[in-house]
């Protein structure tokens, strides 16, 4: 689960900016790459408070330049337009969930379910920073093809992160076996999508942590393996076959309303 070519070591328990200046001050980090890189984060920052007062398809490039307290032309040095800038703010993240997952080394983990769980809250908390913001990010990617398919992307690479752990847990005897890794990778991360839906269109006064740590204890047990006591079926125990069924119409939905 671990990407090969991640290129920053674990430091967690810190925000994006945090973490760029680490790394920008090791000993082969310039002064102007310093520099550089605080502009970026600047403008980040800068559209992140925008979006947190309006939605970002109105916030302009001469705010966040205003905002960030730098010339208009500095913008297009960073960022072609202000989508690219969303996009560099979610990979930013995106590798802070993935410096988090290598500190828990999941390979020596013993499980991989409380892996997959503490990921998820990991990411939880951080898109409940604010809802302004994690909405407007929702929003951007239903209007914009281009940053749509960013995410889709990054998407991707995170199914890819939750297979591996799945066939991982699946070699160890604790997910079933008569569905493939690939399924389970697809169910887990759209368990996490829905629960993050029902958050922002119904339930932002309350945390949205306690509602990821439900939907995935209720649905844990279509995704372990059976006990050798029980069919792959058991009564007590949601179904998968059902579940895909239930996500499948739930993300109906949710196409129907970011309609």
């Amino acid at each position: 689960m671990v990407r090969s070519d991640h290129r920053y070591k674990p430091v967690i328990g810190m925000n994006v900016m945090e973490r760029t200046m680490n790394r920008l001050s090791r000993p082969y980090a310039n002064r102007r790459e310093r520099r550089r890189e605080e502009t970026r984060q600047r403008l980040i920052q800068a559209a992140l408070a925008l979006m947190h007062e309006k939605p970002f398809d109105q916030v302009t490039v001469e705010e966040i330049t205003e905002r960030a307290d730098v010339a208009k032309g500095t913008f297009f040095t960073y960022f072609p337009t202000k989508e690219h800038l969303l996009h560099a703010y979610i990979r930013d993240m995106t590798d802070e969930v993935y410096e988090f997952l290598e500190s828990l080394q999941p390979e020596q983990a013993p499980s991989q379910w409380e892996v997959l769980r503490q990921v998820m809250l990991f990411i939880a908390e951080r898109d409940a920073r604010s809802v302004q913001i994690t909405r407007s990010i929702m929003v951007a990617c239903c209007q914009s093809s281009v940053l749509r398919e960013q995410m889709l992307d990054i998407i991707k690479e995170a199914t890819e992160y939750a297979r591996a752990g799945f066939e991982l847990g699946q070699r160890t005897g604790e997910f079933r076996t008569d569905v493939s890794a690939n399924e389970l990778a697809h169910q887990a991360i759209r368990l996490y999508r829905l629960s993050l839906m029902e958050w922002m269109m119904e339930r932002e006064d309350e945390p949205l942590k306690p509602i990821v740590e439900r939907v995935l204890e209720f649905y844990k047990p279509a995704f372990l393996a059976p006990r050798s006591t029980d069919s792959p079926t058991r009564a007590d125990a949601p179904c998968l076959g059902t579940n895909v069924q239930a996500t499948d119409q739930a993300t109906e939905i949710e196409k129907e309303t970011a309609l």
